[in-house]
């Protein structure tokens, strides 16, 4: 499995949790291109508190790539 692919499984089972999905989009050399559709607050959370923002999520996932391939850039999209 690549580290784009062991990534994207890892933090999908995050995001699942409240409806939300991150895909692989492309891994092409030095450039690791997600996808993150956020989920849906669930009847418990309050101004959609409980949702992974992109730029939390951005942070978290680009601090675990940089330590399993130091030299990939990360993009994160925002899918509908």
């Amino acid at each position: 499995m690549s580290v784009g692919a062991e990534l994207v499984a890892q933090f999908d089972r995050m995001v699942r949790r409240d409806g939300g999905e991150v895909t692989l989009l492309a891994e092409e050399g030095d450039l690791l291109r997600v996808g993150y559709r956020p989920g849906n607050a669930g009847p418990e959370c309050h101004d959609d508190v409980c949702i992974l923002p992109q730029q939390e999520l951005h942070q978290l996932m680009a601090e675990t790539l940089r330590r399993r391939s130091p030299n990939t850039e990360l993009v994160v999209e925002v899918l509908q």
